[in-house]
């Protein structure tokens, strides 16, 4: 396929965001023609929405190079917005967590299951547990190599530890692992 024909059908949200000089629209519309309605619609579901309306102009505010005049979190769901603009049939995020506070990580968990309801497959690549609780499937990879793959409900328990420590076993010595 030409870059041009697949680009609507994926959305993707790097590890490292860049946001690029233009209006937030037009950075969330991936700078095509920005379609008001599906501009509003990728924010609310990124749960950006309130936060673009209280930036000085909005949806119109301009970014600066690179995102500088923005906070992470709002760079982070920006770059979110733009991930789910046109809600592509593919989405990839790269530690779509990791500037957000609690309210932006439950935005994303919140997306991930519309998403997954409107027949869109989401790929989530996350070293915390806490994003991945929506998925169907896990893959843990270590060192490039998958070491366990499976339903998400049977491999986490696998890779979380739950280890309470008994009452003074700090003090005597004892470690948690």
């Amino acid at each position: 396929w030409r870059r041009d024909d697949v680009g609507p059908w994926l959305g993707y949200l790097p590890q490292d965001i860049e946001l690029f000089p233009g209006t937030v629209a037009e950075n969330i519309a991936r700078f095509g023609e920005p379609d008001p309605q599906r501009v509003v619609e990728a924010a609310q579901l990124a749960g950006a929405h309130r936060m673009i309306l209280d930036l000085a102009n909005g949806y119109d505010s301009v970014v600066g190079p690179a995102g500088a005049n923005l906070s992470g979190g709002q760079r982070q769901r920006i770059a979110l917005a733009r991930a789910f603009y046109g809600k592509p049939m593919l989405i990839v995020l790269d530690e779509p967590t990791s500037n957000l506070d609690a309210e932006g990580e439950t935005a994303v968990r919140q997306a991930m299951e519309e998403l997954k309801q409107a027949g869109r497959t989401v790929v989530v690549v996350a070293h915390r547990p806490a994003v991945l609780g929506g998925t169907d499937q896990l893959a843990v990879i270590v060192d490039g190599r998958i070491v366990s793959q499976g339903p998400t409900a049977e491999v986490m328990p696998a890779i979380t530890r739950r280890v309470v420590a008994p009452v003074g076993a700090q003090a005597a010595g004892g470690t948690n692992v």
